[in-house]
């Protein structure tokens, strides 16, 4: 009798990221959408071994699937904040937020977080996933990224203040603030998210620590984890005093704040992929003066997080898949072996930040994602290759033989292309200079 709603891998090379350990014999039994149990072939219990729906594992290695801990679903790939707050319609943002959350999926990105976009897109894509409307990761969402003008999420000309597409929620005050959370919190979001820091600098915050105090305590409060983007000096060890849940990017942490971080058990999300895949475009895509400033914060992160790291920071990995230079799909590993390379993790260690301590950035589903653990939902991946001992397998579509979600197959396919619209893209009148005639032409 073929048991209705159970799956067995079986002979797989088994990695559950619980810890460093690899049953090289191993296999998994699934029920509904739980794990019921693993461990090695030679062991399965009686219970286990009648007949159901099984999948040959056979010198592929069984591993959790991916936990991206920072991608934003509705940016839809922007290559201009003008073409991510203002040129494209909200409807049309999300139904191509579902179509990416597919992709994403297919990647082996079985749960991610959203850290902050327009309009509560990330949390429609959530419900509809959660829902079976779409196919994608199951997701924590955030709303609009909470601001200062000095913040990441108020960049544009003051005269465009307030947008109502943009990812950024301008707040001038601390009631501003807390009524922000308040509306936020009411729309279902899984946490808040503070811009704390700008484009370009290495020193000053974009709020104080007594703004970032009033928001962490709210946020607390009405029972959300509260997270922020904090690149410069400041910003970063006013969160840490501030009591923020985790920190994205750090790029420019100093000794002391590293120690009070450790000490307070802050992981930090430092996304390098965007860094790197922006230096390797190069001139032709950026200017060399932000090139500059980019290459300038990247030599920084790795020497401070390589610092962080070797104190006992926990690094988790998130690709900030969304943006033109990290399409959906593509990206999402990268950042492992970026930790590999950049800051001498080895890489089952970095392993374990895109799967075991990623779960903690999946707030509504941390207790049942990032292992293969018994109770677990039945999240994984099958990989030709050994990902523990060289991450970048996982960069290889054609090696990943199979995701699963929730017990259910998931067959991966190549990303479909999509073409750009006209109203997404930032409106230019012409990319010539116009040059004055010379006196006698």
């Amino acid at each position: 009798m073929i048991h209705s709603g159970m799956l067995r891998v079986v002979n797989a090379r088994v990695v559950t990221c619980e810890d460093m350990a690899v049953i090289d014999d191993g296999t998994l039994i699934a029920e509904d959408d739980r794990i019921v149990w693993v461990g090695p072939s030679n062991s399965v219990p009686d219970q286990h071994t009648g007949e159901m729906a099984t999948i040959d594992g056979r010198g592929l290695t069984l591993m959790p699937g991916l936990v991206d801990a920072h991608m934003h679903i509705s940016f839809g790939e922007a290559a201009s904040e003008e073409e991510l707050s203002i040129h494209t319609p909200d409807a049309y943002r999300a139904i191509r937020a579902g179509a990416n959350a597919k992709r994403v999926l297919d990647a082996g990105v079985t749960s991610a977080c959203d850290p902050g976009g327009p309009q509560g897109i990330a949390v429609a894509v959530r419900d509809a996933v959660e829902a079976g409307i779409i196919a994608g990761p199951r997701f924590a969402a955030a709303g609009r990224q909470i601001t200062t003008q000095l913040g990441i999420g108020d960049t544009l000309p003051s005269i465009l203040h307030d947008l109502p597409g943009a990812f950024g929620k301008l707040v001038r005050s601390t009631d501003e603030i807390v009524q922000e959370i308040r509306d936020e919190v009411k729309d279902g979001v899984d946490l808040i998210k503070i811009a704390g820091s700008g484009p370009g600098t290495e020193e000053f915050g974009a709020f104080t620590l007594d703004e970032l105090l009033v928001a962490t305590r709210e946020a607390h409060r009405v029972g959300r984890p509260i997270a922020i983007h904090a690149r410069s000096r400041q910003s970063i060890a006013d969160a840490v005093t501030a009591g923020f849940d985790w920190i994205m990017h750090a790029s420019y942490i100093d000794s002391q704040t590293i120690d009070q971080l450790v000490g307070a058990n802050i992981p930090i999300v430092p996304a390098l992929t965007l860094l790197v895949n922006m230096l390797e475009a190069g001139p032709g895509a950026m200017s060399q003066g932000a090139l500059d400033g980019v290459k300038r914060e990247l030599d920084a992160a790795v020497a401070n997080l390589s610092k962080a790291l070797s104190h006992g920071a926990v690094l988790i990995a998130g690709s900030e898949s969304g943006f033109a230079m990290t399409p959906y799909g593509m990206w999402h590993s990268r950042e492992l072996e970026l930790f590999v390379d950049l800051l001498g993790m080895s890489d089952h260690d970095a392993l374990l930040s895109m799967t075991k301590r990623a779960a903690f950035a999946v707030p509504r589903h941390t207790s049942l994602i990032g292992t293969l653990t018994p109770g677990k939902y039945a999240d994984f991946l099958l990989v030709d290759g050994k990902p523990d001992r060289d991450v970048r397998v996982l960069g290889d579509r054609s090696k990943l033989h199979a995701v699963v979600k929730g017990g259910q197959v998931v067959m991966p396919s190549e990303p479909a292309g999509t073409d750009r619209q006209s109203f997404e893209r930032t409106r230019l009148y012409t990319r010539a200079l116009h040059v004055r005639p010379q006196a006698g032409q």
